[in-house]
């Protein structure tokens, strides 16, 4: 959601509701998300506890948790070892330059231009209908 699109709504809501309304219904939204949030990470947090708890009857261990930081961490270290290897310099580097064909002239087409129509004269919309 863009910024217009949420003054469109903040300013809907401010001449639906009135500016006197318009705090105490924030208030009442704000608390109503918080309340969601903590209801929606209590139910995360027993049901991992549950799925850990399954998977140790089972005998299976709970696997480690793969957060984005750590995948990045792991990207990092991966590139830092692969530029620690790499130990020739770029002024010992060879680089070929690229090659140029000729192209032989028989071969190339050439294609005529048909001069572009003038533009037909537009006719003014005598009805509304014709505006669409």
């Amino acid at each position: 959601m863009g910024s217009s699109e949420l003054l469109v709504i903040l300013g809907a809501a401010l001449i639906f509701f009135g500016p006197r309304r318009l705090p105490q219904l924030s208030r009442q939204i704000g608390k109503s998300l918080a309340e969601f949030r903590r209801a929606s990470e209590d139910f995360k947090r027993t049901w991992e506890r549950e799925v850990n708890l399954e998977n140790m009857e089972k005998g299976v261990e709970p696997k480690e948790e793969n957060s984005i930081l750590d995948r990045a961490a792991e990207r990092i270290r991966t590139a830092r070892e692969v530029a620690s290897f790499d130990t020739e310099t770029p002024a010992a580097a060879v680089v070929t330059p690229p090659s140029v064909t000729p192209v032989d002239a028989s071969l190339v087409q050439t294609h005529e231009t048909n001069p572009t129509p003038e533009a037909a004269p537009v006719e003014q919309a005598t009805s509304k209908h014709d505006w669409l």
